[in-house]
C-alpha cells in the first residue's frame, strides 16, 4: 500500500491531492493489513495543513473499503468497466447529420465549453465537498490536455450543423499482453443530450477502433444509468467495479459551501 500526490490534480485543486493504492487482490486482504492501510493514511494526513485523498477500491474488498471509511473516506462513486470484445462489433447507427472527426483548431473552444458544462455524473460532480466550478475545470483541463497533445491518442468531435456537440477522447493500454483501445472521457452538450449524439460517437469509437486492437473499453459511474444501458446495448460486458472514494482534511478549499473536517 501507498499513499502518493496526483500532481495534475494538486495543481488544479489549489492543494495537495493523493492517490491511495490498497492491497492489489480483491480477495486476499487481512484484517492486519486493513489496519496498516488505516494508519498509514493517518500518518499522511496528520502531516497535511489542507489535502484531498482518494481510492479506487474493488467492490470485493470489504475490509479496506472499512478501514478507509475509518480513516475519514466516503463513497462518492462506483464505477462500473466495460469490455467489447473486437470481434463483437457493433452496426452503425450514425445519425446522418452528425459528423465525428478529428478534433481541429476550429472545434477547440467548443469542445472545452462542453466538457466545462455537460457532467454531473463524475467523481467530482458527485463529491458534495468539491464546488461544481472546479469539478468543471477538471473536466476541461482534462480536454485541453488532449488539445495540447500531453495526454492519450486522439481526440474527436461530434459535429451537428457546423458545431461541436460533443467529443470523444481516446487513448491505449496493455494488459497482460492485450492491446487495448479505452474511452478515456465522453461529453455531449447539455442541449443535445439524449439524441443519439453519445451513441453516434461510441460507434465510431468502435468502428475506429476495433481493427487495430484486441479489446475496446470504456468506463462509467454506477448513477449514470443512461450511459450504463448504451454501453450493454453496443455489446459491452461489465468486466470490474470499484468504489471511488474520497476524504478532505485541514482547511480544504475545495468548496465554497462545506467545511471540511480536520486531519485526525
Amino acid at each position: 500500500m501507498d499513499v502518493r500526490e496526483d500532481p495534475w490534480l494538486s495543481k488544479i485543486i489549489g492543494h495537495g491531492v493523493f492517490k491511495v493504492l490498497p492491497i492489489e487482490s480483491p480477495y486476499a486482504e487481512s484484517n492486519k493489513d486493513a489496519s496498516d492501510l488505516l494508519d498509514t493514511v493517518r500518518r499522511h494526513a496528520a502531516q497535511q495543513a489542507a489535502a484531498m485523498y482518494y481510492a479506487k477500491v474493488d467492490t470485493a474488498q470489504v475490509n479496506v473499503v472499512r478501514s478507509l471509511c475509518a480513516a475519514g473516506f466516503y463513497v462518492v462513486d462506483v464505477t462500473v468497466t466495460f469490455s467489447l470484445e473486437v470481434s463483437a462489433h457493433s452496426r452503425d447507427h450514425v445519425p446522418a447529420r452528425v459528423t465525428v472527426c478529428p478534433v481541429g483548431p476550429e472545434h477547440h473552444q467548443g469542445v472545452l465549453d462542453i466538457a466545462s458544462s455537460c457532467f454531473q455524473y463524475s467523481r467530482f460532480h458527485l463529491d458534495p465537498f468539491i464546488h461544481r466550478s472546479i469539478a468543471d475545470r477538471i473536466k476541461r483541463e482534462w480536454v485541453l490536455s488532449y488539445i495540447r497533445k500531453q495526454r492519450g491518442d486522439e481526440l474527436f468531435a461530434a459535429v451537428l450543423n457546423g458545431r461541436p456537440v460533443g467529443f470523444l477522447a481516446a487513448l491505449s493500454m496493455e494488459s497482460h499482453g492485450a492491446r487495448i483501445k479505452v474511452i478515456d472521457l465522453i461529453g455531449v452538450d447539455r442541449a443535445c443530450q439524449n439524441q443519439g449524439i453519445g451513441r453516434a460517437l461510441s460507434e465510431f469509437f468502435i468502428r475506429q477502433y476495433h481493427a487495430e486492437c484486441d479489446r475496446l473499453q470504456v468506463g462509467t459511474q454506477a448513477a449514470n444509468v443512461h450511459s450504463l444501458r448504451l454501453y450493454e446495448d453496443l455489446g459491452f460486458s461489465v468486466i470490474k467495479t470499484q468504489y471511488v472514494m474520497h476524504r478532505h482534511v485541514g482547511k480544504a478549499t475545495v468548496s465554497s459551501e462545506v467545511t471540511c473536517g480536520s486531519a485526525t
